[in-house]
């Protein structure tokens, strides 16, 4: 079974690796103003990388070497932060930036790096305040009030 996966990822290497290369004969154009061979040559890497390490997590020895470095990861981290964001957006208008920015940066640090309640305020105060600074103050942005009317 080994040797059908190194056998097709080198085949999806080859693959990958010829649409970056062919896409390169398009304009790729800059990251602010992407061309038509953007796209491609980013899809063609993306597919050569992912093959890549489909092909090296296939050599002898090599296992549990590559399953080291994923083990003891927080793979609920993610969601939790999506779900998260979603619910401050959800929320931004009702709530206002202030109380929802307070309220998202309190939660994230008190669940997914669970930290003392005086460190989860003081971290959530002063990042509240810092970005109210840099987007109200600094950039001068209008920002949702809220139903508080701050």
């Amino acid at each position: 079974m080994k040797n059908n996966d190194q056998r097709s990822s080198l085949f999806w290497l080859v693959i990958g690796l010829a649409i970056a290369f062919y896409s390169r004969k398009y304009s790729l154009g800059t990251l602010s103003s992407p061309g038509p061979g953007f796209l491609p040559f980013l899809s063609g890497a993306a597919m050569a990388l992912l093959a890549l390490i489909v092909f090296l997590q296939q050599i002898p020895g090599k296992q549990n070497a590559l399953k080291s470095l994923w083990a003891n990861r927080k793979w609920l981290a993610p969601p939790i932060v999506m779900a998260s964001l979603i619910v401050y957006a959800v929320l931004l208008n009702f709530l206002g930036f202030i109380l929802d920015t307070f309220f998202l940066t309190a939660f994230l640090l008190r669940v997914m790096e669970p930290l003392a309640w005086k460190k989860v305020l003081a971290g959530a105060t002063g990042a509240t305040l810092g970005s109210y600074a840099v987007f109200h103050l600094w950039l001068e942005a209008q920002l949702p009030v809220g139903f508080l009317g701050f």
